[in-house]
């Protein structure tokens, strides 16, 4: 009976397990990766967008960096940076010390803020936009780049190439529509080759207060460093020759007192000199 029981709980505890993993392998998140779909958002923000403001147009429905097809664009519109150690949640008002967990409060509390319909994970161009290479994530080294082909950058480069197409409305010059077509490809598709393939298109945003985080943590680090090493020093060390546990207060000074002279040690006093240094049978001692 009891290995019956024994069996049941396993069986249960194994089923959990499973629909614990399917739950989390069906979340937005690991479906489509934030970080990386927020790299690509920002290139198009930062280096496309600007181009069709100047010129009075609007992306067409079927581009795939239009905002209405990116699913985190309602959520990533909802974020506030009060600081580098302060993101605030725009649907509650909630504060949190890092923009990876207003991602995870947005994930368990506002799911219902995704896009739907015909939505678009941004993340699944990283290839084209090379989403580690400009958020940090990945550094060249040798190989890397002693290995790199030029054909394998063409593929790369038709897939750009088609992307940006899509984007461009229909109603143009062929002037206008080469124009605008060279500004976005220059913008993203020619870093394309094997001598760029590594660039940045741009500097990540520094910190201003990072340089201030870092020398206040590193002088507090060595502040107690050392605080510790006199600590110890004083009250533990016994390496040195002074060290004496004897608590203090019995070595403590008396206070000298003058002694009345007897009549003996007086008259040892006034004995002449030749007598003091004798024994009494008259021999030096």
């Amino acid at each position: 009976m009891s290995s019956l029981c024994a069996l049941n709980l396993i069986l249960s505890c194994y089923t959990l397990l499973i629909f614990l993993c399917l739950f989390i392998l069906s979340s937005p998140e690991k479906v489509c990766p934030r970080d990386k779909s927020r790299v690509v958002a920002k290139v198009v923000r930062e280096k496309m967008f600007p181009v069709f403001n100047e010129l009075g147009l609007q992306l067409t429905p079927s581009c795939l960096f239009s905002p209405e097809r990116n699913i985190y664009a309602v959520q990533e519109d909802h974020k506030v940076e009060e600081s580098s150690s302060r993101w605030t949640c725009n649907f509650c008002g909630k504060s949190f010390i890092s923009e990876f967990f207003l991602d995870r409060h947005f994930e368990n509390r506002h799911p219902e803020s995704l896009q739907t319909g015909d939505v678009v994970c941004l993340a699944d161009v990283c290839d084209v936009f090379r989403c580690d290479i400009i958020s940090g994530a990945a550094q060249p080294d040798y190989w890397d780049i002693a290995l790199c082909l030029e054909s394998d950058m063409q593929e790369l480069l038709s897939q750009c190439q088609t992307l940006v197409e899509e984007c461009i409305p229909p109603g143009l010059s062929k002037n206008e529509t080469e124009a605008l077509k060279g500004h976005m490809e220059s913008s993203v598709c020619s870093f394309l080759t094997c001598s760029k393939y590594w660039d940045r298109p741009f500097e990540e945003d520094s910190n201003p207060h990072m340089a201030l985080y870092v020398v206040l943590t590193t002088m507090t680090i060595f502040g107690i460093m050392i605080y510790n090493f006199v600590f110890y020093n004083y009250f533990f060390s016994d390496l040195g020759d002074s060290y004496d546990p004897t608590p203090r207060h019995k070595y403590r000074m008396k206070k000298y007192k003058k002694m009345p002279a007897s009549a003996d040690s007086h008259k040892l006093l006034t004995q002449p000199a030749r007598h003091r240094g004798q024994t009494m049978d008259g021999h030096p001692p």
